[in-house]
């Protein structure tokens, strides 16, 4: 049976890998230049920026036993287990691609095909998107309903670095701020001890009021509500902000995926289960197993 497989996030690369390791050989399709989505490490010279997820957990045994070979803890607040990629975030997916059949830089619109699909101008008996909610519902317009009920919010990131290390927490994690999350970057396992790195991200609320600013306008706000949140900053060396525009699950799907009427494409994501790394994980096995049930 050929697969493809668009994105390569953790929802893509978990699926991608639990299949070529049951003998199959799917190719996974990426618009992007690097693998993980939010599981994203910026590199501007010396400086290192974990601008999407901070961290990520596991309940389950499956993704457990992923991070114990793959990852650190990061114990910030001394009490939470929560583990980083090491020395990036995306290492936790990279170990996932190893031998995999990754095309990157390919924005693809599957095309329904007699008996299967083509994706990227070849022909695919099954294909699995891994893609944010609302560009799965403009990929499969026949499914956009049935995918109304998800709910995905943005985040506003602030990176920056300061020539001394301010004397704040370590970590600060307050929702109901305009800035939900401030925390050291460079505390993390395996990351540059200077400049000291900092990520600060925008509340939900905050985010969405600033979605469509100019990225300097989102910066030089962030910046200044770090300012009065945490008291005056040493000397900025660099500061930038990006925009995640699907950042956050806040009402999921409930289900794992979901499959088109004819069987061939499989549509899921975090987002059909939660907001958590360990979600995405758990969506790509699900599909992943649902097709290794399908006989050749």
């Amino acid at each position: 049976m050929s697969i493809a497989i668009i994105g390569a996030g953790m929802t893509g690369l978990s699926c991608a890998r639990l299949l070529a390791d049951h003998g199959r050989a799917p190719v996974v399709f990426e618009k992007s230049r690097g693998l993980g989505g939010r599981l994203a490490t910026k590199r501007i010279d010396a400086l290192r920026f974990d601008h999407g997820a901070q961290f990520v957990t596991a309940r389950g045994d499956s993704f457990r036993n992923h991070l114990n070979t793959h990852a650190a803890p990061w114990r910030p607040d001394g009490a939470n287990e929560w583990f980083v990629g090491i020395p990036a975030m995306n290492d936790l997916v990279k170990p996932l691609a190893k031998g995999l059949d990754i095309r990157f830089g390919e924005k693809v619109t599957p095309q329904r095909a007699e008996n299967g699909w083509t994706v990227g101008g070849m022909f695919f008996e099954r294909i699995i998107s891994t893609v944010p909610v609302a560009q799965a519902q403009d990929l499969f317009p026949d499914m956009a309903a049935a995918l109304d009920t998800v709910r995905v919010t943005p985040c506003w990131t602030l990176m920056v670095a300061f020539r001394k290390t301010p004397e704040w927490p370590v970590m600060w994690r307050k929702r109901e701020t305009d800035l939900s999350w401030i925390a050291r970057n460079t505390s993390k396992p395996q990351r540059p001890a200077e400049p000291d790195c900092w990520i600060a991200h925008a509340s939900q609320r905050w985010s969405e009021v600033h979605l469509e600013v100019d990225k300097d306008i989102a910066k030089d706000h962030m910046l200044d509500l770090l300012r009065s949140m945490l008291g005056t900053t040493p000397e900025v060396v660099h500061a930038a902000a990006h925009r995640w525009r699907y950042a956050l699950t806040t009402v999921p799907l409930g289900v794992s995926h979901i499959t088109t009427p004819d069987e061939k494409a499989l549509i899921g994501g975090d987002w059909c289960l939660g907001a958590r790394a360990e979600d995405a994980w758990n969506s790509g096995q699900a599909m992943a197993r649902a097709l290794l049930s399908v006989k050749d």
